[in-house]
């Protein structure tokens, strides 16, 4: 029976030393005395596509949740420049060809806290289509962790949002690149040449 105890022990310490990495690999430490921008190779869900149109494929944030009022309200105002700042096509919610619901929460570390969002991606017949999240580790001392969360931060956690949400509708139907729209189809006769 020791025998059998020993063997499960290992086996969990070997499992978790391998999935140790992978629940930290989202994870990406900042400082908070330092500037904060997004990390490049932090990673992503959807890789942006190059070149494409927003304009149909335009997006209201509805709601930011988690955080405590005047955050959540510092934060919606970073983030809807940050989305604008890539083009994406912010409108009201009763335009909105997609509906956002965010949630923010901040958890104390060893060493900090970390700062996770959280995106629900909906149609605008509220079907939820997708769920974008990250988080962000802040270095620092004290007892609340939102105390740790500031103006770097929330711009940093806005960029990477925005940054998120642009990858993921570029892969949207409706974004198609423009010159992609643009172009009419080439027809050959028998494939030979085009027709005129």
């Amino acid at each position: 029976m020791a025998a059998n105890a020993a063997k499960w022990t290992s086996t969990l310490a070997l499992l978790a030393a391998l999935t140790a990495p992978l629940a930290l690999g989202a994870c990406v430490a900042v400082e908070t005395s330092a500037e904060i921008a997004p990390d490049a190779a932090a990673s992503h869900q959807f890789a942006l596509r190059q070149g494409a149109n927003f304009a149909q494929a335009s997006l209201a944030i509805v709601s930011v949740e988690g955080a405590p009022p005047a955050i959540a309200a510092d934060f919606s105002r970073r983030l809807d420049s940050a989305a604008r700042t890539r083009q994406l096509a912010v409108v009201d919610a009763a335009k909105a060809r997609y509906l956002v619901r965010g949630y923010l929460s901040a958890a104390p570390t060893e060493d900090g806290a970390e700062i996770e969002y959280v995106w629900d991606v909906f149609t605008a017949g509220k079907q939820r289509v997708q769920r974008l999240n990250d988080a962000i580790e802040v270095k620092g001392a004290g007892d609340d962790p939102w105390a740790l969360a500031g103006d770097a931060v929330l711009t940093s956690v806005a960029a990477k949002s925005a940054d998120d949400l642009a990858a993921f509708l570029s892969n949207m139907p409706e974004a198609a690149p423009a010159a992609a729209a643009a172009e009419p189809p080439t027809e050959t006769a028998l494939g030979y040449a085009p027709l005129k």
